[in-house]
């Protein structure tokens, strides 16, 4: 029972982006009339990726994956880049491209949501907004990746010192030992 509990929680690249195709599916048939999230919309997209070949999520899994993955974003942006391995690399634009934008899934009709299978390597055309977005966050990202290498830096060189004057120690005891005997 309880490895069938894990199995379900484990969320594969593949799920996710069948997820994130029919969150933005979703927003895409509301328009602008989106304002919140509702249960029922996380029903319908399990209900959806059920059809999409992918039965073992539920609606609270889904709807918790979201937000995991929504809030994990929103911390990185307020600088807490600890939770940012919560999204996966692949799926840090869009989801930035979601939070950025302030797009919400609500309550809407999904029977008009496609049935066919997800695009693994769909193509899409970004808009120059979408683009500046993703720059963003992409160059704090970079940012962040040269702070965390300075650090290293600096901690690998205080290291380094340190074993260095350990070496010292150790040589002077050595040589107080040889001239006592």
């Amino acid at each position: 029972m309880k490895s069938e509990k894990l199995k379900r929680n484990f969320w594969v690249s593949a799920e996710i982006e069948c997820m994130l195709n029919l969150i933005k599916e979703v927003n895409n048939c509301q328009g602008a009339l989106s304002t919140s999230t509702t249960q029922y919309t996380f029903i319908q997209i399990a209900n959806q990726m059920k059809k999409h070949g992918f039965p073992n999520k539920s609606p609270t899994q889904i709807r918790r994956k979201w937000f995991q993955m929504k809030s994990a974003y929103l911390c990185y942006k307020k600088g807490n880049v600890d939770r940012l391995f919560l999204i996966p690399e692949k799926f840090r634009n869009v989801i930035a491209q979601f939070v950025e934008s302030g797009e919400k899934i609500g309550r809407s009709n999904l029977s008009t949501i496609s049935t066919g299978n997800p695009a693994i390597h769909q193509q899409e055309s970004i808009s120059e907004e979408d683009t500046s977005i993703t720059d963003k966050f992409m160059k704090q990202i970079r940012r962040n990746n040269k702070s965390v290498l300075l650090e290293f830096a600096k901690l690998e060189e205080s290291l380094l010192e340190y074993e260095h004057k350990c070496q010292f120690i150790r040589d002077k005891n050595i040589i107080k030992q040889l001239e006592v005997n």
